[in-house]
């Protein structure tokens, strides 16, 4: 069993995969760590293959596992979930391919889980300056749903809609992650909070994301609303999970 795994879910294009595997094989190599790599994307077989014949040529050592889900294109939220089913190791780390996660934060994730915390977030907020690297439109979004937790479950959460986080993975799956969508980044933290484990914050700065054209407000917004209900109802004995 391994200490980490970082799952990549791989909701659209697969073309930036070997430039982020590039990036991630020479992070590890500066920063030992018994850890493996867990791509999860959609039907693309030629796609796929190409991936892990560059990984067994370049990377020999890193160990690389190609998931494929065969069918209709899944959410993040699904992708995610089936990369977690398929770790082994003590902590998982949801890590984006498309560039906007800063690598070297990970090593902070992984103290702080190391140290006791059951999920551990990147946050952009701690900062003033990371806050204003994000376009407007998201800080609104992301105002507004921290106004929602503060409100309707009584916590202060400076960034729980960022996929980039570290968790203990027996305690997490033992809570049950249900979301298909991008959901499920608030729906680990949310849940991590609510059965009182210990939840940390780790100030990152998130690069802007060109590559992934996938959210959309409109399809994602029905399922971050739905975990605030559901969080509230919880608080309030209508059992979550």
């Amino acid at each position: 069993m391994n200490e980490l795994s970082i799952v990549v879910p791989c909701v659209s294009t697969t073309e930036i995969l070997p430039k982020f595997l590039d990036e991630l094989a020479s992070f590890l190599m500066a920063n030992p760590s018994d850890t493996d790599c867990i791509v999860v994307a959609n039907d693309d077989p030629e796609t796929c293959a190409k991936l892990v014949q560059h990984v067994e040529e370049q990377y020999p050592w890193l160990q690389f596992t190609m998931l494929r889900r065969v069918g209709s294109a899944r959410r993040y939220g699904a992708l995610a979930r089936f990369g977690i089913a398929h770790s082994h190791s003590r902590f998982v780390a949801l890590v984006s391919p498309y560039g906007e996660d800063d690598l070297s934060v990970l090593p902070k994730l992984l103290a702080q889980a190391r140290a006791g915390a059951q999920v551990v977030q990147a946050t952009r907020y701690a900062n003033a300056e990371d806050a204003r690297a994000l376009p407007r439109k998201f800080r609104w979004y992301q105002a507004i749903y921290r106004a929602g937790v503060r409100l309707l479950l009584g916590y202060e959460v400076t960034d729980s809609t960022y996929g980039f986080k570290c968790f203990d993975r027996a305690f997490m799956q033992a809570l049950g992650l249900t979301q298909t969508g991008y959901s499920i980044c608030p729906e680990i933290t949310l849940k991590g909070l609510l059965v009182g484990g210990k939840v940390a914050y780790v100030p990152s700065r998130s690069q802007a994301n060109r590559a992934n054209q996938d959210f959309s407000l409109l399809r994602e917004g029905p399922g971050y609303a739905w975990l605030l209900l559901r969080g509230a109802g919880h608080r309030m004995g209508i059992s979550w999970f």
